[in-house]
C-alpha cells in the first residue's frame, strides 16, 4: 500500500533518541514573534487547505529558513498533494489535533509543500526515503536540520487514538505513530546536535550517490569531445538492451490479472508504450529481439490494458482512471483522479486502439473516447482554456455531512444501485455485469479501516457475450440495458453526490502531456471519420486553448522564462526541467496536427532555453563548476532555491522520465528543423545513462526508443501542399506511436522557418507527400517516383 510504515533505520537519531522523559526539554529564548499560520498567504490549493489547521504552517521561503537557523530548530517539511487519501487522514487526524500541533508549533518550523509544484524537493527527499525504507508514498513527512539536510523521514503517520491495522505495519512489531515520533526527535536536537548534523551531512554524500543517475560517465568529461559537425560518438548501449529489457519485464508480467508484480499496481505508461511498440519497431529491432517475442510483449500490454479497462481503477460512469489499484486484480483503486495519469493512458490506448484496428468499432474506442472526454470536460478545465490537476480521492457521502470517506462519490451499495435503476431486470443484469453484491464486493482483507462495508466498486465481471447467454437476452438487449443503467447511475451521481474537491492548479508540464494525448487523439479521430472526427475536432480545439493559456498565462516572453504553475495567479516557482520537455513535445504534436508554425518556432525556442539551464554540458564552464560533465538534463537550474541537490531523472516511474521526452524532441526538432546540434544532444543524453542501461535496461524503457532513433534514425516524412486533413496524411496519423517519426510541412512556410532550417532551399516545392531516405527525398503519395537530393 502507498502509505509505507516505516521503521527508525538503524542508527538513525530517532532510534537512538532517549526518551523525552528522561531527558529535560531545551529552554528556548523568544527571538522572534510567535509563528502563524502563513498557508492561507499561498495560492497553492494543497498548501490553503491546511490553512484551517493548528499547525502554524510556513512556506517553502527564504523567511522560513532563516528562521529555523536564527531560532536553531529543526525543520517538519510534509510533502503531499490534494488528491491524496492519506495527505488527507493527516491533516484530518494528525494536523488537527491539539497535542501534534502544539510540539510542531514550539518545538519546530513546520513547512508545507506541494509535491506538485515543487517536485525537485520531493524528488530529493523521496530518495532519502527510499534509501533507508522499503516503501515510499505521500505525505512525505521529512525532518531536517536548518541546512535543509535531512534528519529522519517517513509516509503516512497515523495520529493519536487511530487504529492502524497490522496488515499496514511493513513487518514491524509495532505502527509508527505522529506523536511518539514527535515526542522522540523533540529532545533529540537540543540534545544531540553536533551528532544529528554530522550524521545529516553524512546522508547528503550518500544521498548525491543514491541520486546519482547520469554521472556515472563523469570519467568521460576528460577525453575529448567529438562536435556535432565533426561526426559521431558510438557508446556502449545498442538494440540488444532493448531484448534484454523486454525480458527482465517479462519476468515480472503477472499473465493472471496482467500488469506487473503483485500489487499495488500503477498504470506505468512509459512501460506499457514500450511494449505496445514492440511490433512496429523498424525490422532491425525485431531482427534482435525475435518475432515471436515482439508479439508476445505487445500481447502483455493489451492484456494489462484491457484488465484495466475491466477493473475497479476505471471509472466506468463518468470515464477516466483512478491512480492505482491497491490490488493485484485491478479490483479496488486508490480514488484519486488526476490529469497526469489520464493524459498518459489516453496515448497509451489510443496505440492500443490503433494496433487493433482503429475503427470506431474497434476495441479500446470507447476508453479512448472516454478518457479525453473526461480530460476536456468542463470539470476538468479551468476557465482561461488550462486542465486542472486532479480530483480528491474522499468526499462526503451526501449532502449535509461533514465527514468524507475515501471513494464515497464513486461507491454503491446495492439497496441504492437498485432504487436508481427502477427496473428489477436491468438492475439484475446491471448487478451481475459489474459485480455489485448485496454486501458489498470489496474483500475485507482490503478494508482494514472498514471504510468500504457494504459497499461495491464497479468492475466488470462478466462480458456480454456471457450474460446474454447465462440471462437467456438477445445480442442487443444487454448492451442497451448496461447502457441505461449507466445513464440512469451517471444522472444520479452527478445530482445527488457531492463531487470530490478538485486541485485547481494548473501545470505546466501537465498540461503538456494533455496536450500532446489530445493532439495526436484529435488527427487519429479525423482520419476515422464519422463521429469520431467530430469528436477529434473538439479535443483539437481544447488542446490547443490549453497551449494558449500556457503561452499566455505561464510563458514570459521578454525575459524567456516559463513558469510551473497558476492557481488563481501565476506560482513564482520558474519551471522545471519537466516542465520544457512535456511542453516542447505538445507543441511539435501541435504543429504536426495543424501545420501552424508558430507551434513549432515556440518549440525551438523553449528547446532553446532548457538547454540553457539544465543541460549538463561536456564542456568545462566557470558558472557550473560543480556539474558532472556527462550529457543530459537536470531535473534543476544549478542555483534553485531551497534544493540540497541537483538530480538527473531516466527511470520511468509512473510518468515517463524527463531525459527521455527531452532525448525525444531533440530527435525530432533536429530531424524538422535540420538541427544537428539537436541531434547531437540528443544522442548525448541517451548515452549519459549508459552505465545504468546497460546494467538495468528495463527500468529506462522510454530512453531505450531513443536508442532506437539513435542507432536506426526517424522516419521523416514531409507535406508539400497537403494540410493534416488532406486523405494523404492519413496513414501517418493512423499509426501507432512506434520508432520516431517526424511530419514537416513545406508551403507557405515563414520567414523564420526558411532562415531556421539550413536544408529549407533544398526540399522539394511541388505538391507531393515524400519520404527521406539516405539523403534524398522519395514521393510516396502516388505520384510519379521522385528524388531530391539533401544534404545529409
Amino acid at each position: 500500500m502507498m502509505s509505507a510504515q516505516l521503521n527508525p533505520p538503524p542508527g538513525s537519531a530517532i532510534a537512538s533518541a532517549t526518551p523525552v522523559a528522561q531527558q529535560p526539554a531545551a529552554v528556548q529564548e523568544p527571538s522572534a514573534p510567535p509563528l502563524q499560520n502563513r498557508a492561507g498567504d499561498s495560492k497553492n490549493p494543497f498548501i490553503r487547505a491546511h490553512a484551517d489547521t493548528l499547525v502554524h504552517w510556513q512556506l517553502l521561503d527564504d523567511e522560513a529558513i532563516a528562521r529555523a537557523k536564527a531560532e536553531n530548530k529543526l525543520i517538519f517539511l510534509s510533502i503531499g498533494f490534494l488528491a491524496s487519501h492519506y495527505c488527507h487522514l493527516t491533516r484530518q487526524d494528525s494536523f488537527s489535533n491539539p497535542r501534534i500541533a502544539n510540539i510542531l508549533n514550539e518545538r519546530f518550523i513546520p513547512i508545507i509543500v506541494d509535491r506538485e509544484e515543487r517536485p525537485d524537493i520531493d524528488t530529493i527527499y523521496m530518495n532519502y526515503n527510499l534509501s533507508l525504507n522499503s516503501g515510499g508514498g505521500w505525505p512525505l513527512n521529512m525532518f531536517l536540520t536548518p541546512d535543509l539536510e535531512p534528519v529522519f523521514g517517513g509516509t503516512y503517520w497515523t495520529g493519536p487514538g487511530v487504529h492502524q491495522p497490522k496488515s499496514e505495519q511493513d513487518g514491524s512489531d509495532e505502527p509508527l505513530e505522529f506523536l511518539v515520533i514527535l515526542q522522540k526527535l523533540q529532545s533529540v536536537w537540543p540534545e544531540e546536535e553536533v551528532r544529528v548534523r554530522d550524521e545529516a551531512k553524512k546522508s547528503v554524500i550518500e544521498l548525491r550517490h543514491f541520486s546519482g543517475e547520469g554521472t556515472l560517465n563523469a570519467g568521460a568529461a576528460a577525453r575529448p569531445l567529438v562536435q556535432p559537425d565533426d561526426g559521431d560518438f558510438e557508446g556502449e548501449v545498442d538494440l540488444d538492451q532493448i531484448e534484454e529489457a523486454y525480458t527482465r519485464i517479462a519476468a515480472t508480467f503477472d499473465p493472471m490479472c496482467g500488469g506487473f508484480g503483485q500489487g499495488p499496481k500503477f498504470p506505468t505508461s512509459a512501460k506499457l508504450s514500450t511494449l505496445l511498440r514492440a511490433t512496429r519497431f523498424p525490422k532491425e529491432v525485431q531482427d534482435v529481439v525475435g518475432a515471436q517475442d515482439c508479439e508476445y510483449v505487445s500481447t502483455m500490454a493489451l492484456h494489462t490494458l484491457r484488465r484495466m479497462v475491466a477493473g475497479g481503477m476505471h471509472d466506468h460512469i463518468g470515464g477516466g482512471f483512478h491512480r492505482l489499484s491497491v490490488t493485484r486484480d485491478w479490483s479496488v483503486p486508490s480514488f484519486e483522479k488526476l490529469l497526469i495519469d489520464n493524459s498518459l493512458l489516453l496515448g497509451v490506448f489510443l496505440d492500443a486502439w490503433l494496433l487493433v484496428g482503429g475503427t470506431e468499432q474497434s476495441e479500446f474506442a470507447s476508453t479512448v473516447f472516454e478518457i479525453a472526454d473526461y480530460i476536456t470536460s468542463e470539470r476538468m478545465t479551468s476557465n482561461k482554456g488550462g486542465f486542472v490537476s486532479s480530483e480528491a480521492a474522499d468526499s462526503v457521502n451526501k449532502k449535509g455531512d461533514s465527514i468524507m470517506q475515501q471513494g464515497a462519490f464513486y461507491l454503491w451499495t446495492r439497496k441504492e444501485f437498485d432504487s436508481i435503476i427502477g427496473n428489477e431486470q436491468e438492475s439484475e443484469v446491471a448487478a451481475a455485469y459489474w459485480d455489485v453484491q448485496e454486501h458489498g464486493n470489496v474483500d475485507r482483507s482490503q478494508d482494514p479501516h472498514d471504510e468500504f462495508l457494504n459497499q461495491n466498486v464497479l468492475r466488470i465481471v462478466r462480458n456480454h457475450a456471457r450474460l446474454t447467454k447465462q440471462l437467456g437476452l438477445s445480442d442487443d438487449d444487454v448492451p442497451k440495458i448496461i447502457a441505461s443503467a449507466r445513464d440512469k447511475l451517471q444522472a444520479f451521481r452527478d445530482k445527488e453526490r457531492v463531487q470530490p474537491a478538485l486541485d485547481t492548479k494548473v501545470v505546466t508540464a501537465y498540461n503538456g502531456m494533455a496536450i500532446a494525448a489530445l493532439a495526436r487523439t484529435a488527427l487519429a479521430l479525423r482520419h476515422t471519420g464519422g463521429d469520431a472526427a467530430a469528436r477529434g475536432e473538439r479535443y483539437l480545439a481544447a488542446a490547443k486553448r490549453a497551449a494558449d493559456f500556457v503561452r499566455t498565462e505561464l510563458w514570459d516572453g521578454p525575459s524567456k522564462t516559463l513558469y510551473r504553475a497558476w492557481a488563481d495567479g501565476r506560482s513564482e516557482t520558474q519551471a522545471f526541467a519537466d516542465d520544457y520537455a512535456y511542453l516542447i513535445e505538445a507543441l511539435v504534436e501541435l504543429y504536426e496536427a495543424t501545420a501552424e508554425e508558430s507551434w513549432l518556432q515556440w518549440a525551438d525556442e523553449l528547446q532553446a532555453v532548457q538547454i540553457k539551464l539544465f543541460y549538463d554540458s561536456m564542456t568545462p564552464s566557470a558558472d557550473e563548476p560543480n556539474a558532472s560533465r556527462c550529457g543530459a538534463f537536470y531535473s534543476t537550474r544549478s542555483k534553485t532555491p531551497h534544493a540540497i541537490l541537483r538530480v538527473k531523472d531516466a527511470m520511468d516511474s509512473a510518468q515517463p522520465s524527463t531525459n527521455a521526452v527531452s532525448a525525444s524532441n531533440l530527435f525530432r526538432l533536429g530531424a524538422l528543423l535540420s538541427d544537428k546540434k539537436y541531434t547531437y544532444l540528443a544522442k548525448e543524453t541517451v548515452n549519459a545513462f549508459g552505465v545504468e542501461m546497460l546494467e538495468h535496461p528495463h527500468l529506462f524503457p522510454g530512453l531505450l526508443c531513443g536508442v532506437v532513433a539513435w542507432r536506426l534514425g526517424a522516419s521523416q516524412l514531409l507535406s508539400v501542399g497537403y494540410s493534416p486533413e488532406a486523405k494523404e496524411l492519413a496513414k501517418f496519423f493512423k499509426a501507432p506511436r512506434a520508432s520516431l517519426s517526424t511530419l514537416q510541412y513545406n508551403g507557405t512556410a515563414s520567414a523564420w522557418l526558411q532562415a531556421r532550417n539550413p536544408s529549407f532551399a533544398g526540399l522539394p516545392k511541388e505538391q507531393g507527400l515524400f519520404v527521406l531516405e539516405n539523403g534524398a527525398y522519395r514521393r510516396v503519395d502516388g505520384a510519379a517516383s521522385e528524388a531530391m537530393a539533401t544534404d545529409p
